[in-house]
């Protein structure tokens, strides 16, 4: 079985052991060590894949523009499986019992009082840091507890025995 990482510049590189990747992306020397590692057929792969574009620049060689910006007509939001949602603002936020998404997660005592980190960033998407104490999942993988990880659209994110996917919610002008 192959593993492999998507950095933002659209380049998914694999390898064979899950921790033989490099530190860097050889495409464009950017730090991969903090992303997720996926299985190289894993569907989530080709959603991270879709979030890149690919144009024409005029020596007509191909240039990497990553579509994954944050703009102003999109809010990121937390489904919950509960059907409740929790709005990420723009400047980002804490998620947790006490924190931004109190009410929703009210009926949660495994969820704590400061569980999730989310910060959006320009060029690269949504990031997310656990700073809880039971831990968080993204598509079925623990992440690492203060270690920064990218998140693409329609991720499965669990905040101990919640399940929520993060959405995109258009906004009318």
């Amino acid at each position: 079985m192959a593993f492999c990482k998507v950095c933002i510049c659209g380049k998914k590189i694999v390898f064979e052991r899950r921790s033989s990747f490099p530190d860097n992306c050889p495409s464009c020397g950017r730090r991969i060590i903090d992303f997720l590692i996926y299985a190289e057929d894993d569907p989530c792969v080709e959603q991270l894949m879709k979030n890149f574009v690919k144009t024409e620049s005029s020596e007509n060689t191909t240039k990497d523009v990553s579509i994954i910006s944050l703009p102003h007509k999109k809010k990121y939001v937390l489904r919950l499986s509960t059907g409740k949602e929790i709005e990420i603002p723009d400047e980002g936020c804490i998620i947790g019992r006490t924190e931004t998404g109190a009410e929703e997660l009210a009926d949660f005592p495994s969820v704590s009082r400061q569980h999730l980190r989310v910060t959006p960033r320009r060029n690269i998407g949504i990031l997310i840091e656990d700073i809880s104490t039971y831990g968080t999942l993204v598509d079925g993988q623990r992440i690492v507890k203060y270690s920064p990880v990218r998140v693409a659209e329609e991720s499965k994110i669990t905040l101990c025995d919640i399940e929520a996917v993060l959405t995109v919610k258009e906004e009318n002008d």
